[in-house]
C-alpha cells in the first residue's frame, strides 16, 4: 500500500515587517510594529518609495504591497514607516530554515520567507500532521520570535495555498477531498499562478472561481493559453505538475537572468532586457550547434516572490527573434502585482536538432533570413568582440533605464564556464 504524501509549506506572516519590527524591540524599542499601522519601505528620494510589507493594521486601511508611500500615507496619516534591513532578513530566514531541517532532512526553500517540507513517514516522530503543524509554529514563535503560517497536503501546490487561508499564526489543510469545499469558491487570481492578466482573460470566458476553472473546457484554455491551459485546470483541480519547490538546473538548459538597475512596473518596460537576455542565450545555443523547444521565463518582484512560465514551441529553435518573441509573449501572461527587480530567459529542452517543420503559416524566407543575420552578427562577435553588433533597438535611449548592464557580467560568466 503505498505511503500517504505529506507536505508543509511554512510561509512567514508578514515577513519583512515581523522581522523589523523583532530587530527593532531587540535593539529596546517599547513599541511592537505588529500592532500598530506600519509598513516598511524603501527611501523616497530614489526608486524604492514603496511600500515592501505592511502590518495587518494597516491592512485594514487599505495599505497594498507595491503602492507608493505618498498613496499609503494619503490612507493613513499616522502610518509608521521604517527602512528594509536585508541582512537581518537573510539572518531571519536562515533561522527558520534551520528548524525546518530538524523537522525534515527534505527542506526546499521557495523564497526568503516561505519553504517547503516532505512530512511523509514523519508521524512517529513529531504526531499526526496538524499536530506536527502546530508544533512548529509553537517553536518558531517560542525561539525565533515570529510567526508562520502553515499549509499541510499531499503536494507542494495544495499545501502553499493552504498555507494563504486565514492569517496569521494558523495551520490549514488543504486535502484532495477539501478541494471543492475550499478551493473552488475562491476567486481564479488566489490560485497559485495565475496573474492579473490571466484573471482578465479567465474573466472574459465567464471563468470567474476556481471551481469554474477546474471544470472549463479543455479546448477552450487552450485557444486562450495554449499548453498552459492543461496546466491552469490541472491546479484548479488540485494536481501539481512540476513540482513548485527548488529544482536542480539541467545540463541541457541555457539561461541567464539579470538584477534590473530599476525596478520596472509594466511588461513593457523589461522589453529591452528581454531581448538581450534572449539574444545571450541563442547564442550560447547557436555556438554549441542546439536548438531549444521549451522557453521559460523567470520573474523576482521586489518582495524575492519567484513566478516562472514557460511554452513548448512548435518547432525547435535557436533564433534570437523566436526566443524573444515568446518571451514577450510569457511575461505579459504572468506579470505579477508587484514591481519586479530580475528578469530571467531560460531555453530549454535542447537537442542536435537542426530542422524546421514548415506549414502553410511559416515564412520560410523570413525563418532563413533569420537564421543567416543571427550567424553572420555571431560571426562577427566572435572576431571583434561583443560590441561589434548590437541590435538598434538596445541603443535607444529611451531603453537606457532597462538594459541590463549586468548581462555583460553574465556573458562573462558563460565564457568561464566554456572554459571549464
Amino acid at each position: 500500500m503505498a505511503v500517504k504524501k505529506v507536505w508543509f509549506h511554512v510561509d512567514v506572516n508578514s515577513a519583512f515587517l515581523s522581522w523589523s519590527a523583532l530587530r527593532l524591540l531587540q535593539k529596546g524599542e517599547t513599541l511592537d510594529l505588529r500592532t500598530v499601522p506600519s509598513a516598511v519601505g524603501g527611501n523616497e528620494e530614489k526608486r524604492h518609495g514603496v511600500v515592501l510589507a505592511k502590518s495587518q493594521a494597516a491592512k485594514k486601511y487599505g495599505i497594498h504591497t507595491g503602492e507608493s508611500l505618498f498613496s499609503a500615507r494619503l490612507k493613513c496619516p499616522d502610518l509608521i514607516v521604517t527602512p528594509p534591513d536585508f541582512d537581518w532578513y537573510v539572518q531571519c530566514s536562515k533561522g527558520l530554515i534551520a528548524i525546518l531541517n530538524d523537522y525534515s532532512p527534505v527542506v526546499e526553500q521557495f523564497s526568503i520567507d516561505e519553504a517547503f517540507v516532505e512530512m511523509t513517514g514523519s508521524e512517529g516522530l513529531f504526531g499526526p500532521p496538524v499536530e506536527a503543524a502546530d508544533a512548529l509554529r509553537e517553536r518558531v514563535l517560542r525561539e525565533l520570535g515570529f510567526t508562520v503560517n502553515v499549509g499541510v497536503s499531499v503536494n507542494r501546490l495544495l499545501a502553499k495555498t493552504a498555507s494563504d487561508f486565514e492569517k496569521p499564526n494558523r495551520t490549514h489543510t488543504l486535502w484532495p477531498e477539501e478541494v471543492p469545499k475550499k478551493l473552488w469558491p475562491l476567486p481564479v487570481g488566489n490560485l497559485f499562478g495565475v496573474g492579473p492578466s490571466a484573471v482578465r482573460t479567465l474573466d472574459a470566458l465567464g471563468i470567474h472561481t476556481v471551481g469554474d476553472l477546474a471544470h472549463a473546457d479543455p479546448e477552450v484554455l487552450r485557444g486562450a493559453f495554449g499548453v498552459r491551459g492543461d496546466s491552469l485546470r490541472r491546479h484548479a483541480n488540485g494536481i501539481e505538475g512540476t513540482p513548485l519547490g527548488k529544482r536542480e538546473v539541467k545540463d541541457n538548459s541555457y539561461g541567464n537572468s539579470v538584477t534590473l538597475p530599476e525596478d520596472l512596473t509594466r511588461p513593457d518596460q523589461a522589453d529591452a532586457t528581454l531581448l538581450a537576455l534572449s539574444e545571450s542565450v541563442a547564442g550560447r545555443l547557436r555556438a554549441d550547434g542546439k536548438t531549444a523547444r521549451v522557453v521559460t521565463v523567470q520573474l523576482v518582484d521586489n518582495l524575492f516572490r519567484r513566478t516562472s512560465h514557460q511554452t513548448v514551441l512548435a518547432n525547435p529553435t535557436n533564433t534570437t527573434e523566436t526566443i524573444y518573441r515568446t518571451a514577450r509573449q510569457l511575461i505579459r501572461q504572468m506579470w505579477p502585482h508587484r514591481p519586479v527587480r530580475l528578469v530571467g530567459v531560460t531555453a530549454e529542452k535542447t537537442s542536435a536538432d537542426q530542422f524546421e517543420q514548415l506549414d502553410l503559416f511559416t515564412d520560410a524566407h523570413h525563418s532563413d533570413k533569420q537564421e543567416k543575420l543571427d550567424r553572420a552578427a555571431d560571426a562577427l562577435r566572435s572576431r571583434f568582440g561583443d560590441k561589434a553588433v548590437v541590435r538598434a533597438r538596445l541603443l535607444d535611449p529611451a531603453d537606457k533605464p532597462v538594459t541590463p548592464g549586468a548581462l555583460s557580467a553574465a556573458k562573462a560568466r558563460d565564457k568561464r564556464k566554456k572554459g571549464q
